[in-house]
């Protein structure tokens, strides 16, 4: 019992001094930041790739080529076909440059009809060298 209670306060003393903290990314205004929203026939072959094995799943990632950076955002699978991905913000501060989109659902019953879908989108922009934050 007491090499447990040892082993707590000596596990407790290391959190403590080597530290889990939260940084703040936060800095500096945000400045908007130019980019295009990809037809998904101008997708270059290696990121379409990259999309195609995530499959049904939700996902957000970078991709990185020839001095561009892609950002890649997917809902995973819907019930019905008719959905869209708006951007609501792409902006960068000296820390990171931040994307938010939101999933809209179809409007009326007609586009709710059919298979389900697997909405997703890509933005291209010039690679800043700064990580992403998806909010």
């Amino acid at each position: 019992m007491r090499n447990k209670r040892w082993l707590f306060l000596l596990l407790a003393a290391f959190l403590l001094i080597g530290g889990c903290g939260i940084s703040n990314v936060e800095k500096g205004e945000r400045e908007a930041v130019e980019y295009t929203v990809l037809r998904p026939d101008a997708i270059p072959p290696e990121v379409a790739e990259v999309i195609q094995e995530q499959g049904d799943a939700a996902f957000q990632m970078t991709y990185i080529s020839s001095g561009y950076l892609y950002i890649l955002r997917g809902y995973g699978r819907q019930k019905s076909g008719g959905y869209s991905i708006q951007v609501e913000e792409v902006t960068s501060t000296e820390e990171a440059i931040h994307v938010r989109t939101c999933l809209m659902g179809p409007e009326t019953e007609e586009e709710q009809k059919g298979e389900g879908s697997t909405p997703y989108l890509v933005i291209k922009t010039e690679d800043l060298k700064l990580p992403v934050i998806f909010e």
